[in-house]
């Protein structure tokens, strides 16, 4: 007796996550039948997706899959940008009569490694290590401090902040501080270590894992001991400064974050 399989399509459910807008390829044999598709990701480190059929009419199980980035032709650059790890976020799901059947595969893609079924990698958003890069910072208006912001759908640990602070003429102690917003709520992780005077320049430095020192010969350079913060999206960290004056000026600021994406 033959046994018919259930009439009802079959396709595959791809899921991205990525900083910039990307073009991943989702790739495979499916009953010896080769398959490929496109697929362009969102910038923002929000959800797409997006559904492939494989079949019209039975239930079909890809013999195998992969999903990589999009390799630029040998006769032009094709828009494609290099992804690292951290940056890009793929799941691959097996869809049947739209019911999830079962993930194949999820993982971040890299331009060295892309996701693949079999055997199926499956990695969380948070697992490994993240991609580590110089964030945008911003002077405040309203306070006159900087700011670094965790974009919406990013976990960021800081690994270290640097800046120079030159004080106006106006006779006033300084204190810089560190300081964590989260919302109406903010802490100071990091207190001032020296009093900076009057029209006086200081390279502050803080590194995760570091030490709090000032400078034994050069004063002017103040190392600061940095914990290990985890921020989400809407999370700032910057400074906050006692006695600073209207013409004090924050010159050389980097701020260094291992980044994850948020699911």
């Amino acid at each position: 007796m033959t046994v018919e399989a259930p009439k009802g399509k079959t396709s595959l459910r791809l899921e991205t996550w990525s900083d910039t807008i990307r073009v991943l390829w989702l790739s495979g044999l499916s009953g010896d039948i080769p398959f490929s598709f496109d697929h362009v990701t969102k910038g923002d480190r929000s959800l797409k997706v997006e559904d492939f059929a494989l079949s019209e009419h039975n239930l079909v199980v890809p013999d195998m899959l992969s999903v990589q980035p999009k390799m630029p032709s040998i006769f032009s650059f094709n828009g494609v940008i290099p992804v690292r790890r951290g940056q890009c976020y793929a799941r691959v799901t097996l869809l049947f009569r739209g019911k999830q059947i079962g993930i194949l595969s999820s993982a971040y893609v890299t331009d060295a490694k892309g996701i693949a079924y079999p055997p199926g990698v499956h990695e969380g958003f948070a697992e490994g290590p993240g991609y580590v890069y110089a964030a945008t910072t911003e002077i405040s208006e309203i306070t006159k401090e900087i700011e670094g912001i965790v974009p919406e759908n990013a976990r960021w640990r800081v690994r270290s902040l640097k800046f120079r602070f030159d004080t106006s003429g106006v006779v006033a102690d300084r204190g810089v501080k560190l300081k964590v917003m989260s919302g109406a709520h903010y802490y100071y992780p990091v207190s001032d270590v020296v009093k900076q005077k009057a029209d006086f320049n200081v390279h502050y430095s803080a590194v995760l894992g570091g030490d709090a020192r000032v400078g034994v010969v050069d004063p002017n350079y103040v190392s600061l001991k940095l914990p290990d913060i985890i921020l989400v999206g809407g999370d700032k960290i910057g400074t906050w400064t006692s006695g600073i004056q209207v013409d004090d000026v924050w010159y050389a600021v980097c701020l260094f974050v291992e980044e994850w994406i948020e699911e």
